[in-house]
């Protein structure tokens, strides 16, 4: 079973308190720092050995996101992340008609997001260059399809260079517009939809079998710096058909991305020359990045030294380790998952629960949300029905993976590990002692 969720960024302000305990400690040799409480066997650890690594993320859905992903950009510590769009539309109308029109143009028009883009500064970014394809191949009603599938291209539609101007309205014969990208297509296709051969405008179906859609991607080769986020839903995000009618007056034919139409994200990173899969012994931090990029393994390597217990809270803090960076922000909201037997990943139980108890705030328990103590940056998580399962050996591995919150974040950090001095992630946790 495979996920599906979009992150909704809530910076809560939550107190990460643990039971407070008094007596005396005592170093366990089994990697466990230990401190006894009281007769009712309640204890606290602050060292619970772990290990940290990289690893590949297994391909996410990425099929009917509420935000698209496109362009590329070339990262001076994860290497190159390329991000396309495969779409079709739907029909406006059936049976459409355009008697005696005169054709003026075709033109691709996609709503900027107003956060989420990655590479650059968003109030200067520079010249990308993209282009766009018909695809020759069906894109299937229903069908999951994952962040590596990749489609078959047919004719080369544009070429479009272009600075994105994410906050900056556009003004369209006369009429100011929300801030898109507008890309003039192949006069040859518009030419088609206005005199089709046949009546393709009979029902959807007919339609996107004449026009399986487009792919939207970052030219290669191209000096391409960001990925740009995208509504794919809002009103501005469509296929334009611009014609005269008989009387010379000027209309518009739309061909819409909502409702019944499809959509496929695929994403690539290529870590040739960078250490993000390395994992060496000495490295004190360890690498994230969304887009399907690579998440953070946390082992726990002694559970079974805890012997049964009643977990009552497992917090984890775990700290981005780089230096702030406006080019490269660390992402607003990571997950923990769990790896199941059959190698896919589900979102821990604790994600549930939090989502369940509070959706005006769903991750307030979990939490997950970053955080400043000060210029201090830092997640908090709370995986204590999680942790239970762990000890109780009631999952595939002894590890968690943290990720960030949706395939459609593109944000990337380097994660202090086990090994760090300053920075040293840390499972906080109380239980009670089983008596057997």
């Amino acid at each position: 079973m495979q996920y599906r969720f979009e992150s909704l960024l809530f910076l809560v302000f939550v107190t990460a308190g643990l039971l407070s305990v008094t007596g005396c400690s005592k170093p366990s040799e089994l990697g466990l720092s230990l401190v006894e409480s009281n007769s009712t066997e309640i204890f606290y650890s602050d060292t619970m050995s772990m290990s940290m690594s990289s690893v590949l993320t297994r391909p996410l859905l990425t099929d009917s996101r509420s935000r698209w992903l496109c362009g590329a950009y070339i990262d001076p510590i994860f290497g190159k992340t390329t991000a396309k769009v495969y779409t079709n539309f739907r029909l406006t109308s059936t049976n459409a008609t355009f008697p005696a029109a005169q054709f003026d143009s075709l033109v691709l028009t996609i709503q900027y997001d107003t956060l989420g883009h990655y590479g650059g500064n968003s109030s200067a970014f520079t010249e990308q260059t993209w282009e766009v394809y018909r695809i020759s191949e069906t894109i299937v009603p229903e069908q999951d399809y994952y962040s590596d599938k990749n489609f078959t291209l047919g004719n080369l539609l544009a070429t479009h260079s272009f600075v994105p101007k994410i906050y900056d309205s556009v003004s369209v014969q006369g009429v100011v517009r929300r801030p898109h990208l507008r890309i003039r297509l192949d006069d040859a296709l518009g030419q088609e939809l206005l005199n089709p051969s046949s009546n393709i405008y009979e029902n959807n179906t007919i339609f996107k079998d004449f026009l399986k859609g487009v792919c939207i991607k970052p030219k290669d080769g191209a000096s391409n710096s960001a990925i740009i986020r995208f509504f794919p839903n809002a009103s501005l995000t469509k296929l334009t058909l611009f014609y005269r009618d008989s009387s010379n007056v000027s209309r518009t034919y739309d061909y819409l991305s909502d409702g019944d139409s499809e959509s496929v994200l695929a994403f690539e990173q290529n870590y040739n020359g960078t250490r993000v899969l390395q994992n060496n012994p000495s490295d004190t931090f360890v690498y994230l990045q969304g887009m399907n990029g690579v998440s953070a393994r946390m082992e726990f390597p002694f559970l079974e030294n805890l012997g049964k217990i009643i977990v009552n809270k497992a917090e984890l803090y775990i700290y981005p380790a780089g230096e702030e960076d406006r080019d490269y922000p660390v992402p607003n909201q990571l997950f923990c998952l769990e790896k199941t037997a059959d190698n896919n990943y589900l979102l821990v139980d604790d994600i549930s629960n939090s989502i369940n108890r509070n959706t005006l705030n769903p991750y307030l328990i979990f939490g997950g949300t970053l955080k400043y103590d000060g210029e201090q940056r830092y997640f908090r998580m709370n995986i204590s029905k999680f942790f239970q399962r762990l000890v109780d050996d009631e999952t595939a591995e002894k590890a968690v993976y943290i990720q960030t919150a949706s395939v459609t974040d593109a944000g990337r950090m380097l994660l202090a590990n086990e090994k760090s001095e300053n920075l040293k992630a840390k499972l906080y946790l109380t239980y009670t002692k089983i008596n057997q």
